[in-house]
């Protein structure tokens, strides 16, 4: 199984096949990607309030999480997941491009792959997205984001010992300081994904080159990411964006799905030729 992965992944570079564990319905495909540390079952209320809906409502689990493949010798920056995803987009085989859900890195992802193949994407809906870059010049945003890396350096020193003696105290320590859902299988993919995806980000300058319709969603109490001023970020003239804050932490409860489910269900409202390609 070894030599089969490094010469059809490393050596043919192709695509690993993610896992969909939540897949439902038919019609216009949607599609999910969860955040650092989870896994695609974190959609399932979104998924259950448009289940009724002629819609095929697909989540993945990012490469590295939940069932799917946690190769080692991968660097999990933006690309490598970004890759896998629009394979496992063109796998779904319908012509129609997609509404492309996000949730922090999943938001990353999501920007990332409407830069690289608008052909594929109608619409990107992008909950809680981690920007570090183009945020306002203020003191407190400052201060927020070096503490924010003085953590995140700290998680990726934090080196525990995976075995039957502290597996278990090791995991509900990660739950408690980061909310994420970390286990042995996932940890190099988690604290690889926080370096190459989350603090050496491209979103930056995705931004300024994808140019298709937009929701950018905030929540009011998440103390993860910085929700900053969306227009100074995207641009005061940046008209396909559309910004809103919602009552909630950086988690994607009944109240935030309900938000997203409701704008999920206004993108497709557009007629897709209305929208041009994305570029």
């Amino acid at each position: 199984m070894r030599l089969f992965d490094k010469f059809w992944h490393q050596t043919l570079r192709r695509p690993y096949r993610l896992a969909k564990p939540l897949d439902v319905g038919a019609g216009q495909p949607v599609i999910f990607l969860h955040g650092v540390g989870k896994t695609g079952h974190t959609w399932q209320h979104v998924v259950a309030r448009l289940a009724h809906r002629p819609y095929r409502l697909v989540a993945f689990d990012l490469l590295g999480f939940g069932a799917s493949p946690k190769p080692a010798w991968i660097l999990y920056d933006i690309d490598d997941h970004a890759g896998t995803v629009i394979a496992a987009i063109e796998k779904i085989n319908d012509k129609r491009p997609v509404i492309l859900v996000g949730h922090s890195l999943g938001a990353l992802v999501a920007l990332r792959i409407a830069r690289r193949r608008p052909d594929l994407v109608r619409h990107l809906v992008l909950y809680e997205m981690p920007l570090y870059e183009g945020l306002p010049e203020k003191r407190r945003y400052r201060l927020r984001l070096s503490l924010y890396f003085r953590f995140y350096r700290w998680v990726l020193g934090y080196r525990p010992e995976f075995n039957e003696a502290n597996r278990r105290r090791a995991e509900r320590l990660m739950r408690r300081l980061t909310g994420f859902d970390v286990d042995e299988a996932s940890w190099q993919p988690f604290i690889k994904s926080l370096e190459h995806s989350i603090m050496q980000q491209t979103a930056a300058d995705d931004i300024q080159r994808v140019k298709m319709p937009m929701d950018v969603i905030y929540g009011r109490y998440d103390m993860v990411v910085i929700r900053g001023q969306v227009r100074q970020v995207f641009g005061e003239d940046a008209e396909h964006v559309a910004a809103h804050t919602v009552p909630a932490r950086h988690s994607i409860s009944e109240r935030a799905s309900r938000f997203i489910a409701e704008r999920i269900e206004a993108a497709m409202a557009q007629p897709p030729e209305a929208l041009g390609d994305g570029r």
